[in-house]
């Protein structure tokens, strides 16, 4: 069985990066979005098994990235959802935390913690080569 990710991000740069790296160990990307409303079309479309989640965009900013992580979880309550954010405030880790996201992970991301975070809930995913940074 091949995870299958919803990328939820507005940065191209970090798109790009976090889908090869997703993809080298065995996830299969369906999508990358840059906004909530696609987020919200494309997951009812393709319903993912993980969403990484960027809960600072320009239209997406904590009440409302919560409400997106609602939407998600309503959907489909068997969705991992993975939090990227570039925000530093503790209070939305601790919500988010508390909500049950499977991770919340702070950019620069250290891709090498995500993967063994993933491969914990997902033992099908493959090992992959150490890499720092995004």
């Amino acid at each position: 069985m091949s995870v299958r990710v919803l990328i939820v991000e507005d940065d191209p740069v970090t798109q790009r990066v976090l889908r090869q790296r997703l993809e080298r160990i065995g996830c299969i990307v369906s999508d990358v979005v840059d906004n909530a409303a696609a987020a919200q079309a494309r997951f009812r479309e393709l319903h993912p098994d993980l969403v990484t989640l960027d809960i600072e965009m320009p239209e997406l900013f904590g009440v409302d990235a919560m409400a997106l992580f609602n939407f998600i979880r309503t959907e489909d309550p068997n969705c991992e959802i993975v939090v990227i954010s570039g925000t530093a405030f503790p209070t939305y880790r601790e919500k988010f935390i508390k909500a049950g996201v499977l991770g919340f992970f702070h950019k620069p991301l250290d891709f090498d913690k995500l993967a063994i975070d993933l491969r914990s809930y997902f033992p099908e995913l493959k090992s992959d080569q150490p890499v720092r940074g995004l």
